[in-house]
């Protein structure tokens, strides 16, 4: 494996050649973009696609975004017109936004293909021109797609740093650049250019706001839904019957089809059914858990959710470090919206005790949630309405 330092401000020319050169014999590179490290394969290249996804055991059915020098190469590639969306992909290129358009000349590349359907191609494509000079420079110099995609295994931490990518992927790229460490970032906004208005598929660095700005207006949100999510160790106690009650209260309100909540736990094992007494507790209180099945929270969870609600400090802390572009989204539930500082701010484990700790673990919960209620239909109430969503 091939690895060079750079300066991002002035990136050596000598190593965007060796990048080419790597990537024409149909090899991966990682290479720094303006959000995160990105991992690289000759779009064009078969044999070098099929390795990106074994490398980073992705379901070939999932869409990987491509990265490009400039529009006119967008232009000449799939067929993307002045008159068409050429001025709008000028407001948000170069920046931290991926696009997705019409593959209106129906290009036979293999990034394209559909594994569903061998010897088919999408007739859409996401495509990428990040605000970093490195990969502004290794795209020109190529003049050919570049994948961009996050130099990670699917579902695990985004790549800030060089030290994350070799941690996971190991050797089984052939090139690395380490430009340093990147600032922790939400990633691209994903904005889908084949509808009008345009959809903001995923809000990342770039709000909703910004980019109407950007685009005069002709974006909205896709109606996602608003997601909560509860985390502790294992997600067969507290997180459950977090996620039960909080499903129950909002059954309730006008807004009970616009959330919708979950639950999940820090600890990576097997999934499972809810403890015997969480269920017994949740019968107790007309809440069903008996289709619970536990789920280590990952990367794609954290993304998809608004609000994340932890029992205990320790899950705070092990959120913030592993998702610090998301530490905003996390919450612990007993302290958020307290306005003094309590002294303990976790809701203690009952694994391991008796029935009766399992009530008042529930009485807790419960009593929390009571509590913060008016604060996350407010939250829900805004983002109805920054979206144009009725209720």
């Amino acid at each position: 494996m091939k690895y060079y330092k750079i300066d991002p401000r002035n990136p050596d020319e000598k190593v965007i050649r060796e990048a080419a050169g790597v990537l024409d014999k149909g090899g991966l590179i990682v290479y720094p973009t303006d959000t995160l490290y990105g991992l690289g394969a000759d779009a064009y290249n078969r044999r070098a696609v099929n390795k990106l996804f074994s490398v980073k055991k992705r379901d070939m059915r999932k869409p990987v975004s491509i990265m490009m020098p400039d529009i006119q190469l967008i232009r000449e590639t799939f067929g993307i017109y002045p008159e068409s969306i050429a001025g709008e992909l000028e407001a948000v290129f170069p920046g931290a936004v991926t696009a997705v358009i019409e593959n209106r000349l129906q290009k036979k590349i293999p990034i394209l293909e559909r594994h569903d359907r061998p010897g088919s191609y999408n007739d859409k494509v996401g495509v990428r021109i990040p605000d970093h000079l490195f990969c502004n420079r290794l795209s020109a110099f190529f003049s050919a797609p570049i994948t961009s995609t996050s130099a990670n295994i699917s579902g695990e931490k985004n790549p800030y740093d060089v030290k994350d990518v070799i941690g996971q992927l190991g050797s089984t790229v052939d090139m690395i650049i380490d430009a340093g460490p990147i600032a922790p970032s939400r990633g691209s906004s994903i904005i889908d250019f084949t509808n009008r208005p345009y959809l903001l598929l995923r809000e990342g660095d770039l709000s909703l706001e910004r980019l109407q700005k950007e685009l005069n207006g002709e974006i909205t949100a896709v109606n996602k839904p608003f997601v909560i999510t509860f985390v502790c160790s294992g997600n067969i106690c507290r997180s459950p019957l977090g996620m039960g009650i909080l499903r129950k209260m909002l059954a309730k309100t006008k807004y009970r089809d616009l959330v919708r909540v979950e639950s999940a736990g820090t600890l990576p094992i097997r999934p499972q059914q809810a403890h015997d007494l969480t269920i017994e507790v949740g019968d107790m209180n007309d809440i069903n858990l008996r289709g619970h099945l536990s789920r280590h929270i990952n990367r794609e969870i954290v993304e998809n959710s608004n609000l994340v609600f932890c029992m205990a400090r320790d899950h705070l802390e092990y959120l913030q470090k592993k998702y610090p572009a998301h530490r905003e989204k996390f919450v612990l539930l007993k302290q958020w919206k307290c306005r003094k500082k309590l002294t303990i701010p976790s809701i203690a484990d009952p694994i391991g005790h008796n029935l009766d700790f399992y009530r008042e673990t529930y009485k807790t919960i419960h009593g929390e949630l009571k509590r913060v209620l008016p604060h996350i239909l407010s939250l829900v109430r805004k983002y109805a309405e920054e979206r144009g969503i009725r209720v």
